[in-house]
């Protein structure tokens, strides 16, 4: 009778600990997908004329400009330099093999400043395309 017991509670232990792990797991996932940012807004077919990594920042110069004069889209490298290293990929592959890049941002977006972006001609993207 004790072993069944002792089975039991062992088992009820591990079943509360796998839902108190499923709960933290959602919640974090909740509060991740809520701060997530809005969807790009914009899109320019973008003629890479530069690449550049700095220490806050990585971009891609494009020429002729978007509308509004903007040159540089940019991808801070401080909140996730793994998604800086893919951005960076994309842009030198683009300016390798000379085709264009479809470039997702949201033109009214001067967050990019905090990583040296310049409000009169850059804009942080979402997304970034080579053409094939």
């Amino acid at each position: 009778m004790t072993t069944v017991v002792h089975y039991l509670a062992r088992r009820t232990i591990v079943l509360i600990l796998i839902v108190a792990a499923s709960a933290l797991l959602l919640t974090s996932s909740s509060a991740m997908i809520a701060s997530a940012p809005a969807a790009p807004a914009d899109y320019f077919n973008c003629t890479p004329t530069g690449v550049a990594a700095f220490i806050g920042r990585v971009h891609v110069r494009c020429n002729p400009a978007a509308p509004g004069g903007i040159s540089y889209f940019a991808v801070c490298t401080t909140a996730d330099a793994g998604n800086a290293s893919r951005f960076l990929s994309i842009f030198t592959t683009a300016k390798v093999t000379g085709k264009n890049l479809d470039i997702f941002y949201t033109a009214s977006d001067t967050s990019g400043t905090a990583c040296g972006c310049a409000v009169s001609d850059c804009r942080v993207l979402w997304g970034a395309e080579v053409n094939p």
